[in-house]
């Protein structure tokens, strides 16, 4: 019965009977698996405490039955376990957020190299704490939306064309449904535009434009900063076309954190 080893970072983890588990995984080389662990809280040599738990990046061997059933997680080695996330419940909750949206997007069995490498790579530095855990949500979220084809356009007014720094005077504005920002002049006729201000949407084109280790330089301004995730959180919504529960808990944490 065919083998295969790949690294991979833990989205999910659920009960299956008394001793297995269903685990949910981003891996490098397959994209999305979901995979049983079976025997997994009774097996302390083959799965020991600590091994199977969210956002752990792992390094797994796969048994694959050919569909004749689901892939078997037959040895995981732990990687890096990112204690520092899950010892910090704001951390926890930004790393529970990027998962649930890989798990709710991503198809099964289909490669995502480049979602992989920047989950890990925001996993990473929100583990060290080099990066802020507000910048690193945009700059997630931008790579999230990039690698899943539903990139907002900022470049350029979505109905008049004019490029951003032709447009003059006023706030911009953002339509959810087009994907695109607005000028003033072209906003009027459109429902329920959002407002942003020119600064944070310059911000948020600069990170776009720009490969992952260029993009963390950026030092945003805390206005751009507060208004560029809630905008993106919005985004992701609208279009993804559910709230992840993550998401939610995250917002009132927000509301409850000084």
């Amino acid at each position: 019965m065919p083998t295969f080893s790949t690294p991979a970072i833990l989205l999910r983890r659920s009960s299956y009977g008394d001793y297995d588990l269903i685990v949910t995984l981003l891996s490098l080389d397959k994209g999305k698996l979901t995979v049983i662990a079976k025997n997994a809280k009774k097996s302390r040599k083959r799965f020991p405490p600590g091994l199977l738990e969210l956002f752990s990046l792992l390094h797994i061997e796969c048994r694959n039955p050919q569909g004749r059933g689901m892939i078997a997680l037959q040895e995981a080695e732990l990687e890096n376990p990112f204690s520092g996330i899950r010892g910090n419940i704001m951390k926890t909750s930004y790393a529970s957020y990027w998962a649930e949206l890989v798990n709710i997007w991503l198809e099964e069995g289909k490669e995502q190299a480049r979602l992989y490498h920047l989950l890990q790579y925001c996993l990473e530095s929100l583990d060290a704490g080099a990066i802020g855990n507000e910048e690193l949500n945009i700059i997630f979220q931008l790579g999230f939306l990039n690698f899943s084809g539903m990139s907002p356009d900022f470049s350029e007014c979505g109905k008049c064309h004019k490029k951003i720094d032709e447009i003059k005077g006023g706030p911009l504005f953002f339509e959810l449904a087009k994907g695109g920002i607005l000028c003033q002049g072209c906003s009027s006729n459109s429902l329920s535009p959002l407002n942003l201000t020119r600064g944070t949407v310059k911000q948020l084109l600069w990170v776009q434009e720009n490969d992952l280790k260029t993009a963390v330089r950026l030092k945003f301004s805390q206005a751009a900063l507060t208004e560029g995730f809630k905008f993106l959180e919005k985004f992701i919504v609208f279009h993804i076309g559910k709230e992840p529960k993550s998401l939610k808990f995250l917002r009132n944490l927000r509301l409850r954190t000084p």
